[in-house]
């Protein structure tokens, strides 16, 4: 790996640590306070942190399968998926790991992901449009792609750094929730009560807070994913030796992903953090529009799907753009040819 994707990594690293950190320290924090409230002894603070974290980390352990699920995919064996069996086991010996699980799903959106938290226990999913849109060389180059994170245990690393994140991202879903429903007329009866809006205040302030770390912490998770899927992008290069179908490979996927309907992509986002390439990333622009002939954009909704643009490609975007990908693997195929 180049020293500057090792500088990016470890800094997203070290973010992420003090991020944890500091999140940590503010959940012990928040049970202590209930401690006090309610007069129960003080051990009660780093215990319940740990339940959380622990409970949380637990869940996270289960996300390959639900990814899986979530792709409708299905194991298949030599004999009912010969080519896509032939390329993996060929990519799994020159890695020098063991055969995967291979699962293919009916999909017409071009995917490929593993799951699994160790070289033995890793599914590799391919879908139906992802053999039919490569030949050979630039299905065994996405092949070695995703056997890459495999080798460097990827799915591992991003569960451990996403487990903090996860229980930030639920409290804030969570107390905005409770905030708002003690805040409407949902309250019922008791609405007007003072304890009522007290609980709905402090509801709302962890849920700021908790909105706050978790959008921190997905957007140094994102940044750390971006420098993996580079990586990745060079262990498949070690691997077969042929940048150029993998460049190859990046470019046509991207063009049928641009062939899919909106409702297609956004069925594939579930599993997009996963994928070689992430439908988020071409998913058609269509704005709501207006006015008598439908011509007109709607205003408010055309700046807000700006926003929300902005924000997804300067923060929360899990691959890299694939003409930056595109753009080194040709720098490596070049390399190759001088030797």
């Amino acid at each position: 790996m180049d020293r500057s994707l090792l500088a990016r990594m470890a800094f997203a690293t070290v973010l992420l640590g003090v991020v944890a950190l500091v999140f940590t320290a503010a959940l012990v924090a928040g049970f202590a306070g209930l401690a006090v409230f309610f007069g129960w002894p003080m051990v009660v603070a780093p215990v319940g942190a740990a339940v959380v974290l622990l409970g949380f980390g637990a869940l996270e352990l289960t996300q390959g399968a639900r990814v899986v699920r979530e792709a409708d995919a299905y194991e298949v064996d030599a004999e009912t998926a010969p080519r896509l069996h032939r390329v993996a086991r060929s990519v799994a010996q020159q890695a020098d790991l063991p055969m995967p699980a291979i699962a293919v799903s009916d999909d017409d959106a071009p995917e490929a992901f593993v799951t699994g938290y160790t070289a033995g226990s890793a599914t590799l999913v391919v879908s139906l449009g992802m053999l039919r849109a490569l030949d050979d060389a630039e299905l065994r180059a996405v092949v070695a792609h995703e056997l890459a994170h495999v080798k460097n245990r990827d799915v591992a690393l991003m569960t451990a750094i996403s487990v903090p994140t996860a229980v930030a991202s639920r409290l804030h879903e969570l107390s905005s929730a409770t905030s708002e429903r003690l805040t409407s007329g949902s309250g019922g009866a008791v609405r007007g009560r003072g304890l009522v809006f007290v609980v709905a205040f402090l509801s709302a302030v962890v849920a700021l807070i908790a909105g706050l770390f978790s959008f921190v912490g997905r957007s140094l998770i994102a940044s750390f994913s971006r420098v993996r899927e580079l990586a990745a992008d060079r262990g498949a290069v070690a691997i077969t030796g042929d940048p150029a179908s993998l460049a190859s490979a990046l470019a046509s996927i991207e063009t049928e992903l641009g062939k899919h309907p909106v409702e297609d992509l956004r069925s594939a986002q579930s599993v997009a953090a996963f994928t070689v390439v992430s439908p988020e990333q071409v998913e058609p622009d269509e704005p709501l529009m207006l006015g008598a002939e439908g011509d007109e954009p709607a205003t408010l909704t055309y700046y807000s799907d700006r926003y929300d643009a902005f924000v997804y490609r300067t923060f929360l975007r899990t691959h890299p753009s694939v003409n930056d990908r595109v753009s080194r693997l040709q720098a490596a195929e070049r390399e190759v040819q001088s030797r």
